[in-house]
């Protein structure tokens, strides 16, 4: 079961060109950079203990002074740079292309489909899930139905939680922001202000096939009465112009609200 599908909504992409690194055999890092732009992101695994034994500590050190060279550098020469010095303890292969929408976002898809740590539950990697296990329990309960588990560096937090997990975004209607195929970080839903949140939201249903999931904005007028507030209007409103709106006013109890997005963490490539 996924997110419905959509028509096609344009996207603004550009070609990126990467670097994959590696040590030891294995691969170890991503660096990612916009050749209109110069910008570069780096990442590089984080479990160098794991795999390397007593090169660990070289390599870390390696790995980190590696943005610090590229800020003082500049892009082209830091390219240069590494395609005549690194060694064979630290190499780097011959840069390649991918589509990017967000340079960061695409670096953590890079990273993901190149580079293979060792999972560190909910301290490094966050568990995807399927779309109907996002209605299920908190924490470790959802995680057992993982198809994945992701290291994930999750933009404004410097840490992981047990509250967060990953689905997989299928369709348009909340593009540009969400891209279709995007991995995204959400977290339960747990009471409070819904409005201007994007959520996953399940119609309820009689059945036992879990019923309908689907993600949109939410936006609610409210009246006053004597006796408070009421909502006079519910909206799940996508962001895709190309795509309505639809009220929940009449049919509020048929619904129930899942999870809120957090942030997109990969693109697709």
């Amino acid at each position: 079961m996924s997110l419905p599908s959509d028509i096609d909504a344009p996207l603004a992409t550009r070609t990126a060109e990467y670097r994959v690194f590696q040590a030891l055999g294995e691969n170890c890092g991503v660096v990612v950079i916009d050749p209109e732009s110069g910008a570069c992101v780096m990442r590089f695994r984080r479990d160098w203990h794991k795999f390397a034994g007593d090169e660990a500590d070289v390599l870390r050190a390696l790995a980190e002074d590696l943005p610090t060279k590229q800020h003082e550098m500049g892009t082209q020469a830091f390219l240069r740079w590494i395609d005549e010095n690194l060694s064979n303890t630290l190499s780097v292969e011959p840069p390649a292309q991918s589509m990017c929408i967000d340079l960061q976002r695409t670096a953590q898809a890079l990273y993901h489909h190149h580079v293979h740590s060792e999972p560190l539950p909910f301290q490094t990697h966050l568990p995807l899930i399927p779309i109907d296990l996002a209605a299920g329990g908190l924490g470790q309960d959802r995680a057992a139905g993982a198809t994945e588990w992701i290291d994930a560096e999750v933009p404004g937090r410097h840490g992981l939680s047990k509250d967060l997990f990953l689905v997989r975004i299928h369709g348009r209607s909340m593009e540009p922001d969400i891209p279709d195929g995007s991995i995204c970080v959400f977290r339960p839903y747990q009471g409070g202000s819904r409005k201007g949140g994007i959520f996953i939201v399940q119609r309820r249903t009689s059945t036992d096939d879990g019923g309908e999931f689907t993600i949109k904005r939410y936006e609610s007028s409210k009246n006053e009465t004597a006796d408070g507030w009421s909502h006079s209007g519910i909206h799940m409103q996508p962001d895709n112009p190309e795509f309505s709106s639809w009220d929940l006013t009449q049919e509020e109890d048929r619904w129930v609200t899942v999870a809120q997005f957090i942030c997109v963490l990969e693109d697709p490539i």
